[in-house]
């Protein structure tokens, strides 16, 4: 069978199944477990596949069709043009993440030596990112979960950044306090968990199969801002900056705790004009 047939083939078992984007997922597949990139797949595909393919093919369409999300099957996904690591107990990287990585390193590309802490750092796509973008920045990245790091430390050592970069193991909803050893930040950045508890089991499958941890925000959502605005901002150097992603129509609460600390707060809209970004800067003293 060629290529061109098994894509065919692969496109309806998974349009059949309800997934939404089955013809692009039938190729990544194939790319992934053929070991072509989408410009080579594209010359071959009219040539016959070896026949181990159809069998890993067969494995990876069983767990796909289970719910397991794509991006576990391939085992990294792309983040601000750069692959992280990505699998079991950790959350996947999304596209809309990426503004507020844009937005953390138009603040501090010019600064002599920023310290950047990422709060619940996860896969660490957002404080890498960071780092690679800005090499004179120090920063931490915070992950409570012993799976979640694991790929933050794969993803770490995939990019090379090992000098001022610190990984550190710790509850953050315990308050900065518990890091006071640390040097004050300039920028805190964060996409912490943020659907409601109640909400948690109307998720899509494939997002179900993501961690929890990654996702439970407490009963309303909002149990990491409230931290985050009681605790962390007064961490924040003075002129210092606050930037957080968060859930459809959590804007304007999460705007509000931070409003509530004297912060100048602005809300910034994802690629779907939906307000997905609280950026609170801390007024100097």
């Amino acid at each position: 069978m060629t290529g061109f047939a098994l894509k065919k083939e692969l496109t309806a078992v998974l349009a059949n199944a309800g997934v939404e984007d089955a013809a692009f997922e039938a190729q990544q597949l194939l790319c992934h477990v053929t070991g072509k990139d989408s410009a080579a797949w594209l010359l071959t595909q009219n040539e016959p596949l070896d026949a181990g393919v159809r069998e890993q093919l067969d494995a990876l369409l069983h767990r796909r069709l289970s719910g397991e999300p794509l991006q576990y099957l391939l085992g990294q996904w792309d983040f601000f043009g750069a692959p992280f690591l990505v699998g079991d107990g950790v959350l996947i990287p999304r596209p809309e993440t990426e503004a507020l990585c844009e937005t953390v390193i138009d603040a501090i590309r010019r600064d002599e030596r920023p310290v950047v802490f990422d709060l619940c750092a996860g896969s660490g796509c957002i404080g890498l990112t960071v780092k690679r973008c800005v090499p004179q920045a120090r920063v931490c990245l915070f992950e409570k979960f012993d799976p979640a790091l694991v790929w933050l430390n794969r993803n770490r050592e995939l990019h090379g950044l090992t000098r001022d970069v610190s990984v550190i193991q710790g509850d953050v909803l315990r308050g900065a306090n518990l890091f006071s050893s640390l040097p004050r930040p300039d920028v805190i950045v964060s996409n912490p968990p943020y659907v409601e508890s109640g909400a948690l089991p109307t998720l899509q499958k494939e997002v179900r199969r993501e961690p929890q941890t990654a996702l439970d925000g407490g009963k309303d959502g909002l149990a990491f801002y409230r931290c985050f605005a009681d605790s962390w901002y007064d961490f924040l150097k003075d002129g210092g900056l606050f930037a957080v992603e968060c859930g459809d129509e959590q804007a304007e609460a999460v705007a509000g705790l931070f409003l509530a600390r004297g912060a100048d707060v602005e809300i910034k809209y994802d690629f779907n004009h939906i307000p997905r970004f609280v950026i609170a800067r801390k007024e100097p003293t």
